[in-house]
């Protein structure tokens, strides 16, 4: 990046990034602002104007030219995408957790994977450090400076809803099947087929319905319980398809 390796060029776009974002500004203005001299900033500013880079408009005012905004635009480009290459290395070697606690930025903290998510709370001697201030439950950024134990794939149970020609929503249990769920409170609920969205609608839960096949599946495999209502006509694709992914599960009924 030669914008970095020149003092003289970054002086530069400091300078036209100023009298771009305050036009109101003068040699004094800037001087302080940056810390130099009025002598080292006038040298800036005589180099600037002898290359076109800027013109007077009033004594101790200036202008930036068209050849001056098209340096700058380039080179802010140039540091642009250096720059977000950079964040993107950085930040692909760390993680965003929730926060259990208050966290400030720098804390050493220990993370891990629970019910589908990771957490992140304060500890000396843990796996990562904050990256940044979080109060309990936010999202906080933490990079790892060790390992840690992978989560293990969740537990499906795949509850059977009759076909509404068996009686569907009807035969079910609802009572008991509402009780269930309650005994599982962090596992997430979804539903294939209309009779099994009715139960659980039943139950005072609203399920996820829609694409609710490939959350059960992601679900689980990020460490998550999960509890499937399916239509019995359905079970047997749903369990071909957990077959495959390599995940266990139980069966259950409630029907009265």
């Amino acid at each position: 990046m030669k914008l970095l390796l020149s003092r003289k060029d970054t002086m530069r776009l400091l300078i036209l990034s100023e009298l771009i974002i305050n036009k109101q500004c003068n040699q004094r203005d800037i001087a302080r602002k940056f810390g130099l001299t009025p002598q080292a900033i006038s040298e800036h500013f005589k180099d600037l104007i002898a290359e076109g880079f800027i013109v007077v408009v009033h004594k101790g005012y200036y202008e930036v030219t068209e050849k001056g905004i098209e340096w700058l635009t380039k080179n802010l480009l140039d540091l642009h995408l250096f720059s977000e290459e950079l964040v993107r290395k950085l930040y692909s070697k760390s993680l965003v957790a929730i926060a259990v606690g208050d966290i400030v930025e720098g804390d050493p903290i220990e993370y891990w994977f629970q019910d589908g998510y990771i957490y992140a709370k304060r500890k000396e001697g843990g796996n990562g450090v904050a990256m940044t201030s979080a109060t309990d439950g936010e999202d906080v950024l933490i990079k790892p400076t060790s390992g840690f134990e992978p989560p293990k794939k969740g537990e499906i149970v795949v509850v059977k809803i009759p076909d509404v020609g068996e009686g569907g929503s009807r035969k079910v249990n609802i009572s008991a099947f509402r009780e269930f769920i309650k005994s599982r409170p962090r596992s997430i609920v979804v539903a294939i087929g209309i009779e099994a969205l009715v139960a659980c609608r039943k139950t005072g839960i609203e399920p996820i319905f829609f694409g609710a096949k490939d959350v059960c599946v992601e679900a689980a495999h990020h460490g998550s319980g999960v509890i499937v209502a399916c239509t019995e006509s359905m079970v047997d694709d749903l369990l071909r398809r957990l077959i495959e992914e390599e995940l266990r599960f139980e069966i259950k009924e409630f029907v009265d």
